[in-house]
């Protein structure tokens, strides 16, 4: 719990933070317009070496965070990265509050899908055909709804244009 409540003041005060400090602030015009910060004499292959080596750290934590939760293999991140994925393409690709809400909407479609969808089906046929065929479309409901959603917006619910 303790740990939890520590990570949490240190992201709350790194985004906090990022208009206020030197680097934070390096780093949001470097987003924004890389040639003018290149003119203003910032070396900006060493700005986004610190940034991609702060984001490795990150990650390298939560690795070492997860493993002492679940058992550490080759390729154990795959299926997360894959929902990842589809959760920054529902959202829309560069859009904070898109990924929130898309990464909500996939965990409860696949909630509800692994839920209804073998209930519903054992209407219509067998109870071992309908929780197969069930399990087997609820697997498949984030991929329907990322299709839908590409076809209604290409660019995600709340990407830029």
């Amino acid at each position: 719990r303790d740990l939890h409540l520590s990570i949490r003041r240190q992201r709350q005060m790194c985004i906090r933070d990022r208009n206020r400090t030197l680097l934070g602030i390096q780093i949001k015009a470097g987003q924004n317009d890389r040639q003018m910060i290149r003119v203003l004499g910032i070396n900006i292959s060493r700005l986004y070496t610190i940034v991609f080596a702060m984001g490795a750290a990150l990650a390298g934590l939560a690795g070492a965070l997860i493993g002492a939760i679940q058992s550490v293999e080759v390729g154990m991140g795959e299926p997360v990265l894959i929902l990842a994925f589809v959760v920054i393409v529902i959202g829309g690709i560069g859009s904070i509050k898109g990924a929130l809400i898309g990464a909500l909407l996939i965990g409860v479609l696949d909630t509800m899908a692994r839920l209804f969808l073998p209930i519903f089906f054992e209407l219509i046929m067998e109870t071992s055909q309908a929780l197969s065929l069930g399990s087997s479309l609820a697997s498949m409901s984030a991929y329907l709804l990322m299709a839908l959603v590409l076809i209604f917006r290409p660019t995600g619910l709340f990407g830029k244009k």
